[in-house]
Formats: structure tokens, C-alpha cells, sequence
């Protein structure tokens, strides 16, 4: 993938590949008291993504010459931090994110000394395409945009403002590490995950914006629950408190009743898909609330209720009707969250295999498989899999 961030910070400068190659050497040499062999083939190499972290001495040589503040303002991050697999990352993704980004970056290697209204807003509309990018093709996708895009909002807080302005940077960071956080656990990156939501967790909190917290506390309880850590979950679910939007208590309840689920605990686990599915009844336009809830549907909620239940039957080995239901209206919904569907897809032809309904399985199972190229997600990955097995296992069998 074209690193757009290093070959505009050359063009800005007026420089060709070879001449930055040549600077670079002046540095390398500077710093390491070595000649240094390298040309212009060398700095292609960086500008067509075919060296993503350089050795120490080159990192500190490219950044003086194209005068940057930090490697990751260059487009140079660890491959860790990067997509596991980039062609996953759509050609229109790569566009969409890089113009955006490019259209709104800050002076090379400065942080504005004065901080805007009009700065945050940009931050915002950045970060809701983001949202919308992960949503429809998966957080390995995302992860290392979104990571460089945080980085540099933290950078922000350095500069003179408003304690209006302030605030709403806070929201902003807030809103931003969580879809970090969220990508990095889509991606299958829990460690990393962790501590982006709690910097998440922390800013939402000092935000004071209610709904928010419970945001982000509800998508760091969903990766305890991914991992069938019930107590981690519930302990995250409980932060979020106070008044709630509808969506938001709907999405606190489903949360709560899937952790109850991993334990096996039947009663509680209805009581709050109960609970859920009465405050998303008193939902009235989704578009009017804040931007995030907008992502709380129906096909959402069912699919939130059928994975409950699901998980209820993993830990009871008893199959409650009411899954395929769930899991079928999910499934069949007309909705932009592509991930969304899959994972209900994939997990309603792991049921019907399990109770032995095998051409409607292999219906849904075809499907999933279909629209899983298009999300890169270990979650879903992690779905198919269990969903191959089932289909290869005896009725009956979990």
C-alpha cells in the first residue's frame, strides 16, 4: 500500500527520491560514523510500503530530512501496528482515509500552538469515517489508521485553547480510542486492546458525557466476553451509570446478559435481554442521538440477543428456540454493518448444524463464507471456525 504520508512530506519539500536518499545518507553517516549504501530505490521502497520501520538511524535520518516530529507522522509504524493482511484494505478505504487525512494534517513535526473548534471537528468527521470503514470492513483494516489518528489527538491536548474546546477534544479522544481499541480487538489484539480502552474509559469519564462511557465500557466488556471472562465483563459493564440515551441502556442490558450467559446463568441472562429489548423499544429515531448509537439497529440488538443466547448454550449444552430466531433476523437484515451480519450468518449455521437442519446451514454457511473476503475480523474469523467444525461434527454435538 502507497505510504501517502511520506510521498506528500517529500513533494511538499520539492525533493526527489534520490535527493532525500542522499540527505538521509549525510545523516546515517552523521549518526553512525558508517557510510551508508543506500539510494533512491531505497526511499521507494518506504513511499511504496515495502519497508514500514526502518533501523533507528534511518528513522532518525528521514525524519530530519523531510521534518517530521515522529516516524508515525511519515506513515512508519511498526508492522504490528499495521494491517495483518492489506489487501484486505479496499482500494476506495485507502483513498477515502489517506485524502482525509492529508486534506487536515497538521504542519510537519507541530502541534498548533492555538486549538480550534473547527480542529476537533475535522477530528470528529476523520474519526466517524473510520467508524464507518471498520464497520464494513473490519478492524484489521482500520487498526493502523485509527492508532496514527489517535496519536496525533493526544498531541493536541498540548496546545492553548478553550475550556470549551477542551472539553470537547476530551470527547473527541475518548471517541477515537475506543475505535482503536475496538479495532485492535477485532483484529484479535486483546493485549493492545486493554489499555486503549482504558485511556478510552478515562477520557469519556472526564468528558462527563454519560453515554459515552457507557460506549466504550460496553465494547471493552464485549472483548471480555469474546474471551468467556464474565467478572472482567460485568466489572466494565458496571461503570457505566447514570442517565442513559435508550439505545444506550438496551446495549448496557445485552452486554450484561451475555456475560451472565458465559456463566451459565440462565435466569439473569433473560432478565436482561428483557430489559434490552424494552428500552430499545422506547428508541424513536436512531438518527437523533449521539453518532455512535446510530450503530444500535435491530439487526443489531438481535444479533446481540441470539449471541447471548448462544453463549448460554455453549455453557449449558441446551438450545434455547428463541437462538435461531435472534439469530435469523439478524442474519436476513438489510443493513450496512457487513460484520454484523456475518458473524449472525455464521453463528446461525453453527446452530442449524448442531440441531442437525443441514440444508438450511449449509444455506447460511454459504453466505457467511461469501461475505467473509470482505471484513477483516478475527471475530468473524473465529466464527467461521467454529462454524466449519460444527458443520463436520454429529448432530447433537457441541
Amino acid at each position: 500500500m502507497t505510504n501517502m504520508l511520506f510521498r506528500n512530506a517529500r513533494r511538499a519539500l520539492g525533493l526527489t527520491q534520490r535527493q532525500v536518499a542522499e540527505r538521509m545518507r549525510f545523516h546515517v553517516e552523521g549518526l553512525t560514523g558508517r557510510d551508508s549504501a543506500f539510494d533512491g530505490s531505497y526511499v521507494s521502497r518506504l513511499e511504496r510500503g515495502r519497508i514500514t520501520w526502518p533501523h533507528e538511524p534511518y528513522r532518525q535520518a528521514v525524519c530530519q530530512v523531510l521534518g517530521a516530529g515522529s516516524p508515525a507522522e511519515l506513515g512508519l509504524l511498526p508492522r504490528q501496528f499495521l494491517p495483518d493482511h492489506p489487501d484486505e484494505v479496499s482500494t476506495s478505504l485507502r483513498r477515502d482515509v489517506l485524502t482525509a487525512a492529508m486534506a487536515a494534517l497538521l504542519p510537519a513535526g507541530h502541534t498548533p500552538t492555538r486549538l480550534r473548534a473547527g480542529d476537533i471537528a475535522k477530528l470528529q468527521q476523520r474519526t466517524a469515517l473510520l467508524e464507518r470503514a471498520d464497520r464494513r470492513e473490519g478492524g484489521r483494516a482500520v487498526h493502523g489508521l485509527a492508532l496514527r489518528e489517535l496519536r496525533q489527538a493526544v498531541e493536541l491536548t498540548e496546545a492553548s485553547t478553550t475550556p470549551e474546546v477542551r472539553t470537547a477534544l476530551l470527547g473527541a479522544i475518548a471517541r477515537l480510542a475506543n475505535l482503536t481499541a475496538w479495532a485492535a480487538f477485532d483484529a484479535g489484539r486483546f493485549a493492545q486492546a486493554r489499555p486503549l480502552f482504558r485511556l478510552g474509559l478515562a477520557t469519556a469519564r472526564e468528558h462527563g458525557d454519560t453515554g459515552l462511557l457507557c460506549h466504550v465500557a460496553t465494547n471493552a466488556a464485549r472483548q471480555e466476553i469474546h474471551l468467556r471472562r464474565s467478572a472482567e465483563a460485568l466489572e466494565l459493564a458496571a461503570q457505566a451509570g447514570g442517565r442513559l440515551p435508550a439505545a444506550a441502556r438496551a446495549m448496557l442490558a445485552s452486554v450484561r446478559a451475555q456475560a451472565y450467559a458465559v456463566d451459565g446463568d440462565e435466569q439473569q441472562m433473560a432478565r436482561h435481554l428483557l430489559v434490552a429489548e424494552r428500552a430499545y423499544g422506547r428508541v424513536g429515531d436512531p438518527a437523533s442521538g449521539p453518532a455512535w448509537t446510530n450503530t444500535i439497529t435491530p439487526a443489531k440488538i438481535g444479533s446481540d440477543g441470539g449471541f447471548a443466547l448462544y453463549l448460554l448454550s455453549a455453557s449449558t449444552g441446551r438450545y434455547d428456540p428463541q437462538v435461531v430466531t435472534d439469530l435469523r433476523r439478524a442474519a436476513e437484515a438489510d443493513t450496512a454493518q457487513v460484520r454484523v451480519r456475518a458473524m449472525a450468518t455464521a453463528r446461525l449455521a453453527t446452530v442449524l448444524y448442531r440441531q442437525g437442519n443441514r440444508a438450511e446451514a449449509d444455506h447460511h454457511a454459504a453466505l457467511a463464507t461469501r461475505l467473509a473476503p470482505s471484513v477483516g475480523s478475527a471475530r468473524l474469523d473465529s466464527a467461521l471456525t467454529e462454524m466449519r467444525t460444527a458443520a463436520g461434527s454429529p448432530i447433537g454435538a457441541h
